[in-house]
């Protein structure tokens, strides 16, 4: 078998993607969140509790990034806030009504 040498990253393209978006996110002095954990772990009830509690005027987005169903996209999208669909592996982001 013959090795075939590597001379970038494979996902140099989404490290690149992630630096931007941090570089805007401390810019707009957004703070950013990223929540990963084995299925049936609590995420999504976490965020239901979270968004229940937070006041509504206040400027929140929620992406959920679940590729196999959109189960906690529907969960969460019963809180108050606007469910709208995203592209891509997210399934939906949520801002104040």
């Amino acid at each position: 078998m013959e090795r075939v040498p590597l001379e970038k990253k494979v996902l140099s393209e989404n490290d690149r993607i992630a630096a931007d978006l941090r570089g805007r996110f401390a810019n707009d002095g957004t703070l950013v969140l990223n929540f990963i954990s084995s299925p049936g772990s609590g995420k999504t009830l976490f965020l239901e509790r979270t968004l229940e509690a937070l006041p509504k005027d206040l400027r929140v987005a929620v992406l959920t990034g679940d590729i196999q169903t959109d189960n906690d996209a529907r969960r969460l999208a019963r809180s108050d806030f606007r469910c709208n669909k995203s592209p891509r592996r997210a399934h939906a982001i949520w801002t104040p009504a």
